[in-house]
Formats: C-alpha cells, structure tokens, sequence
C-alpha cells in the first residue's frame, strides 16, 4: 500500500517536472519561428520592393505582389510584439494592442490565401483581366477586411470573457461557444476545400502540358508559368493546411487541455502560418514570378 502511494507521488513529481519543461520548448520552438520569419521575410519585403521599384512591372501579377507586401509588411510589423510576449512572459502593450496584435495574424493568412488564388485561377485559366479590374477588385478586399472585418473582430473577438491584463493571446477560451465552433469549422472547410479543387485542377494541367511538351517541356512558358502558379499551393499546403487541420482536433479536445499544451501547439501552427511572407524570396529567385 504504502509502495503503491509512493509510486504515485513519484509519478506526480514527475509529471510536475516534465510539463514545464514540455512548456518551455514549445516557448523555444515559438519564439524561433518567428525571429526566422522576421528575419527572412523583411529581407525579402525589402528586397522585393527595391526590385520592383527598379523595373516597374504594369502587369496584373505586379498587383497582387504589391497587395501580398502590404500585407506581409503588416503582420512582420506585429510580430516584435509576439515576441516581446513570449520572451518576457508579460503582455506590456495593453488589451486593445493584444486583441489587434492577434486579429492581424488571421487577416493576413486569409487575404493571402485570397490573393494566391486570385494568381492560381488566373494563370490557371490563363485569364486576361484588365490592370483597371484587377485593381478594383484588390481594392475592393482591402476596403472589405479594413472596413468591414477588422473592426468588426476588434469589437467581438475576445470581449465574452475575462482576461487578465498581463496575458494575451489566450483567446482560446471562447472556442467553447457554440458559434464560434461552427465558424472555425466553416473556414476549415472553405480553405480545405479550395486548395483540394485547385491542387487537383494545377496538377491536372500540369500533367498535360508535360505530355504535350515532353521532353523540351522547360523551354515552354505555358508550362513554366502553370509550374511557377503550384508554388502557391504548396506555400498553402505547408503553411496553412497544418494550422486548420490541427484547429479541428484543438476544437474537439480543448476541455482536455488542463496544462495548457495544446493551446501551445495551436500557436506553433499559427506560426507556421506566417512562413508565407517568406514567398518573397522566392519571388527574388524566380521561382514564383
């Protein structure tokens, strides 16, 4: 009896030891993540706006290039903020700056799937869209996540609980509320469902200009440009698909999470989300161009 007790106390010592070490590493993993993605995605923020500058492009793939450094400038201007957080283990900025701070990371990472369609369907359909309507329809998104879903997250995203003021980023309370569920779910699908269509129809494409082109398939543009358009589904793939896969699990299992571990988890994926500004490189080496 007495032998039972004690392998129990020790098995509760040890589990005692092991979660704030467990917690410690996911810290580690996700203040890495995001010093590499500040660093590689200024550099190619600022590489790519010199470069664009030099050889003022008017087409209409400039546009969406010119919207995806807005963006990536936005979100890589709010993650010295995370970063203060996760280093100091204190939120300093104030609750408005913390609900915005995390509004931004999900504005980013749905306009810039937006904006990767948007090339994917052109280049797919090889479409001739004018610059006029391909700037009012970039436009019109912008005016849409300003105007319309910005404030509408700074006024409801977080304000049905209580949070202490030293802590950010702990949102994920509110997972528990039946509409919030079935908006998770919802993008989950969109986003899942879009990539699938998309992948299956570049892959069908690319397959037939390779039949069609073999073996100088490489010495095509039709068959560069289809190839250079599946690098934003696999930007989608890794990026993107991670977080809203482990999104449905993290919903499912929230109640277990006492320790806090899968909340954690569920940032290293938001994370990974913000590795997409590093597509700018990409740019640079004219893998994507």
């Amino acid at each position: 009896m007495l032998y039972a007790m004690d392998v129990v106390t020790q098995q509760n010592h040890s589990s005692n030891e092991t979660l704030p070490h467990v917690s410690e590493k996911l810290h580690t993993i996700l203040t890495a993540l995001y010093i590499i993605n500040l660093a590689g995605g200024t550099l190619g923020v600022i590489m790519m706006s010199h470069q664009l500058f030099q050889r003022r492009s008017q087409s209409v793939i400039t546009i969406f290039i010119i919207s995806l450094l807005v963006l990536h400038t936005c979100m890589l201007l709010s993650i010295p903020f995370r970063l203060s957080y996760y280093i100091l283990r204190e939120w300093k900025f104030g609750r408005f700056a913390c609900k915005l701070t995390s509004i931004i990371l999900y504005i980013h990472m749905y306009a810039t799937f937006a904006f990767y369609v948007g090339i994917i369907i052109i280049r797919l359909f090889q479409l001739e869209f004018r610059r006029c309507y391909t700037t009012a329809w970039v436009s019109a998104v912008w005016l849409v996540g300003a105007l319309v879903i910005t404030p509408l997250l700074l006024s409801y995203y977080g304000s049905s609980k209580t949070y202490h003021s030293s802590e950010c980023f702990q949102f994920h309370k509110e997972i528990q509320e039946a509409h919030i569920v079935v908006i998770n779910y919802c993008l989950v699908g969109i986003l899942v469902a879009v990539c699938a269509v998309l992948t299956v129809m570049q892959l069908f494409v690319i397959y037939r200009l390779a039949v069609k082109y073999w073996p100088d398939i490489n010495s095509h543009t039709e068959f560069r440009a289809q190839a250079k358009s599946f690098f934003f589904i696999l930007v989608t793939l890794v990026c993107f698909i991670p977080h809203h896969a482990f999104r449905v699990y993290y919903i499912q299992n929230y109640h277990l999470d006492k320790d806090y571990k899968l909340h954690l988890y569920n940032e290293i994926f938001l994370a990974l989300t913000t590795m997409c500004c590093l597509d700018m490189l990409c740019f640079l080496t004219g893998i994507a161009h």
